[in-house]
């Protein structure tokens, strides 16, 4: 509906004389305003002189000459906006048919997490994690083929995987915690040099950081890509510097082997083999990432900690540098999201949870405090490039307060409604053009119609947080029904009110299964 309300602004602008561009359909933070409201006349009343209020009566008139039949009335508020106010037929006929969304034939790679196998997982970790889980859902549920994809950093010759060999064999202290000192004493090293001490602890550490994933975290990886296995040990990092050559985009300086990427938009031209003739962790970024695009994959998205902000532009560069396609929206390639830092208060304070790392506080700590979905929701409702603070107060609230709980609580009332009305005799108030007349039916209609919009928007612009402030509008609406209607009355119920109430617990449901957060129906 929303794209066809904008159909019908932008032929009414060119019925009027004037050159169409880009029309804005909205949804109204208030209901009373109406199912959709545009801003068309401030925007395009700007640019042609006349005054957005006239415009605006203008645009009106001419669309009320061949409006759809699905719009009841269109009305000119405040200094120029026009709200849409849909039927009660085209409401119910959305209520019915649900929520549908076409087939695409768009291939989708997302990598996310990807933590150095030298530890357990950190808070920081978090906000990757349940990003990228809640996007690759969000993203098959709009019909896209969607692969997620975790990259283990365990290269046998990485600084990292040979510093954890020298702690395996009691040589060093790096990355040493009481979990990690458990599992060496669990392993057997003898014989083994630092590079196969490594691989092998590595290796226990990630299946230990799988586990927890799957099971602790509720996430799901089609494909764990061992970058040991795949790139070092197939030489496909030496294919890529070889073809790297063969295109004239490297040049030797000071002994070490650059790559050419400042032609291409980066801020400076980047090291691929050092003076001692060793290669960089580039040329294996480089060729990971050529990688995904020849499995076939259009869009390659990559979710990335704080500390690698400075790598984006130059992968790129490289992106334009070996002729990788555009993303959506012309975006260059692959697309990244940096997960900013995580902090804990309580009580106003900055606290610590953890004492058995140090200073790292444990994601498994959190998750065991709080419940996986309260540290989901609370991890998912900020947007991913802005710092983000995580209260245990209010996670620690089993009231309103705390917005998992006021969402989940929404949905358990509308499943008591259904629960309710088991048993009992159809009313005969069951006319649905009736049960809108109600203020809050009406929003509560139009709320779960929005659903669909919701999830098509964050396809294309990734704002997974929007889902969170979905649920909670959704809630909100539902909570003012149940307020404000008798669904069950005596020995009868309202069929209408009743399909309504059905409806709305569905999509709350579905949209916190969006968030991998549970749907109860009882508290």
């Amino acid at each position: 509906m929303k794209e066809k309300i904008e159909a019908i602004v932008a032929e009414a602008l060119e019925a009027i004389g004037v050159k169409a561009g880009v029309v804005h359909v909205e949804r109204p933070a208030d209901s009373s305003h109406g199912d959709y409201s545009t801003n068309t006349a401030l925007v395009y009343g700007k640019k042609t002189g006349v005054s957005p209020r006239e415009l605006a009566g203008k645009l009106v008139e001419k669309i009320l000459e061949t409006s759809s039949d699905e719009i009841e009335k269109i009305e000119v508020a405040g200094a120029g906006f026009i709200n849409f106010f849909l039927t009660s037929s085209a409401l119910e006929s959305a209520l019915e048919k649900g929520q549908t969304f076409s087939k695409s034939d768009e291939r989708v790679n997302i990598e996310f997490i990807s933590t150095n196998p030298t530890g357990e997982l950190h808070i920081g970790h978090g906000r990757s994690a349940f990003f990228g889980d809640a996007l690759a859902r969000v993203l098959t549920l709009a019909g896209k083929e969607v692969t997620r994809e975790f990259y283990i950093n365990d290269s046998r010759e990485s600084n990292q995987i040979r510093e954890l060999g020298k702690t395996a064999l009691g040589k060093g202290e790096q990355y040493k915690t009481p979990e990690l000192e458990e599992k060496i004493n669990k392993l057997d090293f003898n014989g083994m040099s630092e590079e196969e001490a490594g691989v092998k602890l590595a290796h226990a550490v990630q299946e230990s950081n799988r586990k927890f994933i799957e099971k602790g975290l509720g996430a799901h990886f089609d494909v764990w890509y061992s970058e040991d296995k795949e790139l070092r040990a197939s030489g496909a990092n030496e294919k890529m510097l070889e073809r790297l050559k063969s295109r004239g985009l490297t040049y030797e300086k000071e002994g070490a082997l650059w790559l050419r990427t400042s032609e291409y938009g980066d801020d400076e031209d980047r090291v691929v083999v050092r003076s001692d003739g060793t290669m960089t962790y580039f040329v294996a970024d480089i060729a990971y990432h050529q990688n995904k695009f020849d499995r076939g994959f259009q869009t390659i998205i990559d979710v990335w900690g704080a500390d690698h902000h400075g790598h984006v532009k130059r992968m790129q560069s490289v992106g334009r540098m070996l002729g990788w396609p555009k993303a959506q929206n012309d975006a260059d390639q692959p697309v990244v999201f940096i997960a900013q830092m995580v902090s804990l208060k309580e009580d106003g304070v900055s606290s610590k949870m953890s004492k058995r790392a140090g200073n790292v506080i444990l994601l498994r700590d959190l998750v065991e405090e709080f419940g996986i979905d309260v540290v989901r929701w609370f991890f998912s409702d900020r947007a991913l490039n802005t710092q983000m603070t995580f209260d245990m107060a209010l996670a620690r609230e089993q009231s309103e307060k705390n917005p998992v709980f006021y969402a989940q609580y929404a949905h358990a009332r509308l499943a008591s409604i259904a629960e309710k009305c088991k048993g009992l005799k159809e009313g005969s108030a069951n006319n649905f053009a009736d049960l809108i007349k109600i203020p809050s039916a009406r929003a509560l209609s139009s709320k779960i119609t929005e659903f669909s919009e919701v999830v098509a928007e964050i396809s294309r612009d990734y704002n997974v947080h929007a889902l969170a402030g979905y649920a909670t509008s959704l809630a909100t609406s539902a909570n003012a029904f149940y307020r404000d209607v008798r669904v069950a009355e005596g020995d009868t119920f309202n069929p209408s009110a009743l399909t309504l109430a059905i409806r709305a617990k569905e999509t709350l449901a579905e949209t916190l299964s969006l968030l991998g957060i549970s749907a109860p129906e009882r508290m």
